[in-house]
């Protein structure tokens, strides 16, 4: 199939494929921990509040940045670029889809393994969390799985939804959007402002289980890959 070539072409520069993510959580598990092994050289009290606390860290974020980035990128080179060799826009969407799942399969393997060990030896022996955090789950390590995975894929096709509109409607759709984002920001803050009980219910929105928070992340995913499915027919390239 030649949707093959898509993937062949995003495995040819392989730090960009592999490198920068896992350069970046490699960094990012080494200040983590630096720090454990500070913090932990001051008595186990320290070290149990640090190992509390870190559960809401988001240095894991440090992998996600620049998978969202592939998700840039895949639209903004790497879609023209095939277009350019004659690739069909169906072979391109298909070859990339592929790309995304199977990067959402191997680093969402590769947090629940990761969260596994830390969990077995009580944060690498220092008390820390880099893998074991909310973002991943605190729950059991299937539900680790299953929440990185959504929360990749979301990534990827949302960083690929996005350079889509922009590469479909310019500097409009950034202004647009800009927009539409603050107006939101200040709905909710104002919201928690002025309306009694907005507060609360916010939170208990932001709280809810772990069920429905996978529906929601699922959702978002869906969308962005059904409007980058529909952006990918229509967007014209220079």
């Amino acid at each position: 199939m030649r949707s093959r070539n898509v993937i062949d072409m995003h495995l040819v520069n392989r730090m960009q494929a592999f490198g920068w993510p896992l350069l970046a959580v490699t960094f990012a598990l080494a200040i983590i921990l630096a720090a454990g092994a500070i913090v932990g050289s001051q008595g186990p009290e320290a070290r149990a509040e640090m190992y509390e606390g870190l559960q809401w860290n988001g240095a894991i974020f440090a992998l996600f940045g620049p998978l969202i980035g592939y998700g840039f990128t895949s639209m903004g080179q790497y879609f023209p670029l095939a277009l350019g060799l004659g690739l069909t826009r169906r072979e391109f969407a298909t070859g990339l889809s592929v790309v995304f799942l199977g990067n959402a399969v191997v680093y969402s393997a590769l947090i629940t393994l990761g969260k596994t060990i830390e969990k077995a030896t009580e944060g690498f022996g220092l008390g820390i969390r880099f893998f074991d955090v909310f973002y991943t789950s605190t729950g059991a390590p299937w539900q680790t799985l299953v929440q990185t995975f959504l929360l990749i894929l979301t990534v990827l096709f949302l960083g690929a939804a996005i350079t889509a509109a922009f590469l479909r409607f310019g500097q409009a759709f950034l202004w647009i959007s800009g927009a539409v984002l603050a107006l939101i920001g200040v709905g909710i803050l104002s919201g928690v402002l002025f309306l009694d009980g907005f507060g609360r219910g916010l939170l208990d929105l932001l709280t809810m289980g772990w069920g429905p928070w996978m529906v929601v992340i699922a959702v978002i995913g869906a969308l962005s890959a059904a409007i980058w499915l529909v952006l990918v027919r229509r967007t014209q390239v220079s």
